[in-house]
């Protein structure tokens, strides 16, 4: 038994979370924006120990994310189980077309299938959440009502099978008065119906609201102090922040529990910056009769589980750190993301080896550039790629790492053939329009790992041979959702290729990374 826990349960870029169970696990989908695969999909049977699973949209027919800018793609993602069948819905903001992606078990039950074609459902919104009952099949959203900027949460009747309107759109609810009322989810419990729902933009008022009714249609309404049910937008001090977008769901038990997002800014001097993302977070529930209390009140790093002992029963294997190794025996592991769509042939695997071939596309440009990444997990980490430098290869092209966090907010190692012998090592970055392509050093042969450390304040990257090390670094701020002035995305970090290098990677590991006190 597990007697307290850290979050985020789920570390780097998972936000908008959505839990569902079937039987005795536990299936979790998160928004992936512009990333490939979108939705990504992962099961556990503790809830804290969470196995990623293949992502959901591989195919343009599922989700068409070519087109897709930054910070766009693939919006917040509900997975619900009925009727021996997954249904995920979501909105792709690049084609701003709301779906629904049917899965099926594997024989086994160790993978889900899932369709290769979808059933668009015609609703002027996103989030989209899916509910089920006697037969009948709704889709609750979020969007605006009129030209004055008003947003309200809606609910309408669908056809499962075709997504054809039955009935509606109807007002469920404008919210508390927040900022952007969006996220919405519908449970039942008691004969009574809840809606809870995220507002307060997904900045620093971020906030979980919940109402109730007597009837799925509505009047949705709350009472005085319930409201905001869950936040930390007034909590400056507390290590995690921007607390929002939740879902409710039962453990085996029947204990409850809620999932939602938030973010770890990093203070540095006097700012407060956030590289990774938002990320999942998990609080045990009881219910106060009426409503439900989400653990103390206060969305904390730390959660103590000695009021809880029932919740802390099903509990029962020590939660993970970030940390992941990937040799490519056994396949590219499901981790990794590519931007916009798949790499296809520039992508191959063979007796351990991962060989990415470069693209004309470049990072800056909106398309699908030979990038290959990883989720920053911590704010202090240690990506480490070590490559075959007998097998790698410049041409007339460069290979590094980098760091992507959207098209004109990246950096990146890179190494390059220099005409009188050897190889340039490039400092390759772009901060908005100012661009950088600098010559920082030399190595007389190809590097043999590559790597990224991150702190709080700076990112260090460094190219090594055998007798040669070459480095630079770069602020952290640059990276950051700050920068971006938006929150969408965190930093994702891979090798990248352009025109006809290629780079052969034999090992891949992540940490986490405490830096030593001086």
């Amino acid at each position: 038994m597990i007697t307290q826990y850290q979050n985020p349960i789920r570390r780097g870029m998972y936000p908008d979370p959505s839990i569902v169970r079937v039987d005795d696990t536990y299936y979790m989908v998160n928004s992936t924006f512009e990333y490939y695969p979108g939705i990504a999909l992962a099961k556990s049977q503790d809830l804290l120990n969470w196995e990623q699973m293949p992502g959901v949209a591989k195919l343009p027919s599922q989700a068409d994310l070519r087109t897709s800018k930054s910070n766009e793609g693939i919006f917040a993602v509900c997975i619900r189980y009925h009727k021996g069948s997954f249904y995920v819905i979501t909105t792709n903001f690049a084609e701003f077309k709301t779906f629904i992606i049917e899965g099926h078990f594997n024989d086994d039950h160790s993978a889900i299938i899932w369709s290769e074609r979808r059933v668009e459902v015609d609703v002027p919104g996103i989030d989209p959440d899916l509910y089920f009952e006697d037969g009948r099949t709704y889709v609750q959203f979020t969007g605006y009502i009129d030209d004055h900027g008003t947003k309200a949460i809606r609910q309408v009747e669908i056809d499962l099978t075709t997504g054809k309107i039955l009935d509606g759109p109807k007002i469920l609810t404008y919210g508390t008065g927040g900022r952007d009322v969006e996220g919405p989810h519908i449970l039942k419990k008691d004969d009574k119906y809840y809606l809870i729902v995220a507002e307060g933009g997904t900045g620093q008022g971020h906030m979980i609201t919940i109402f109730k009714s007597d009837q799925l249609w509505g009047p949705y309404t709350d009472e005085p102090g319930v409201n905001p049910l869950f936040t930390n937008r007034d909590r400056a001090e507390e290590p995690l922040q921007n607390i929002g977008h939740a879902d409710l769901f039962t453990d085996p038990q029947g204990n409850w529990w809620l999932t939602c997002l938030g973010t770890r800014p990093a203070t540095v001097d006097f700012s407060q910056i956030t590289n990774i993302g938002r990320e999942t977070l998990l609080y045990p529930v009881v219910w106060n009769g009426t409503w439900p209390r989400i653990y103390n009140g206060v969305p904390t790093v730390n959660v103590d589980l000695a009021d809880f002992p029932k919740h802390a029963a099903t509990l029962t294997n020590a939660q993970p750190d970030s940390s992941l190794t990937d040799d490519f025996r056994f396949g590219l592991c499901n981790e990794w993301l590519t931007l916009r769509d798949t790499l296809g042939q520039d992508l191959t695997l063979q007796a351990g080896q991962l060989t990415l071939h470069g693209r004309n596309q470049r990072l800056s440009d909106l398309g699908t550039p030979a990038f290959l990444g990883l989720r920053q997990a911590e704010q202090e980490e240690l990506l480490t790629i070590d490559l075959n430098a007998k097998e790698s290869q410049p041409a007339h092209g460069r290979y590094g790492l980098v760091t992507v966090i959207n098209v004109d907010h990246f950096a990146g190692i890179m190494i390059q053939a220099n005409p009188g012998g050897g190889y340039n090592v490039i400092r390759y970055q772009q901060v908005a329009d100012v661009v950088v392509n600098d010559v920082i050093g030399h190595l007389d042969a190809q590097p043999t790992r590559l790597s990224i450390q991150s702190t709080k304040a700076q990112k260090l990257y460094t190219a090594a041979n055998d007798e040669q090390t070459v480095s630079f670094t770069v602020a952290a701020i640059n990276l950051s959702n700050e920068a971006l002035a938006a929150l969408n995305t965190g930093d994702i970090q891979g090798l990248y290729a352009e025109k006809d290098a290629q780079v052969k990677a034999v090992k891949v590991i992540r940490k986490p990374w405490v830096p030593t006190e001086k």
